[in-house]
């Protein structure tokens, strides 16, 4: 099984307990206007281009956005700060863009953690069917609900999509 990951982010301390490893899933169904990673919005891989000018000579940037790996490929790279899980009562963060655009391959990285006894956060706006909770709860340690808005109007308004299904999924 593979996802797109666009991200990794090692070390990270506001993503869930203790140090933990934040794995960045592309793919999102909001277009927030605040959004901290837009890129990660196109659940396709793209080339991002800039142009950069030292000494009055341009220079192109290549930056590949989005990967696509496999649960091996991410337990591999996980497993590899497991101290610092164990040490700090850490683990690891699943977030995105929206990380249940991509449940199947979350859950297969899931299951895997679980064997692991590694703690699992998922970050989420929650614009996912609940069915799609319920294949994921049992090895999820702890979600973050991010719900935009409150008022429905305000956030179609800020995030270009009704807020009913992200409300009823999490009662």
């Amino acid at each position: 099984m593979r996802g797109i990951v666009f991200d990794i982010k090692r070390f990270a301390i506001h993503d869930g307990p203790g140090i933990r490893t934040t794995i960045f899933l592309k793919g999102c169904p909001l277009k927030c206007w605040w959004c901290h990673n837009p890129e990660s919005q196109d659940i396709k891989t793209f080339t991002d281009v800039k142009t950069i000018v030292l000494d009055g000579a341009p220079f192109e940037k290549q930056e590949e956005i989005g990967k696509l790996m496999s649960v091996e490929e991410l337990l591999e790279i996980i497993e590899k700060e497991s101290v610092f899980y164990d040490e700090s009562g850490g683990g690891v963060t699943f977030s995105g863009g929206e990380p249940l655009l991509q449940h199947e391959f979350l859950l297969e990285i899931l299951k895997a953690l679980k064997q692991k006894n590694i703690h699992t956060t998922v970050d989420t706006c929650g614009f996912a069917k609940w069915e799609i909770f319920e294949q994921i709860i049992d090895y999820t340690d702890l979600f973050l609900y991010d719900l935009k808005h409150i008022d429905q109007k305000k956030h179609k308004l800020f995030t270009g999509a009704d807020n009913k299904q992200m409300i009823q999924a999490r009662k």
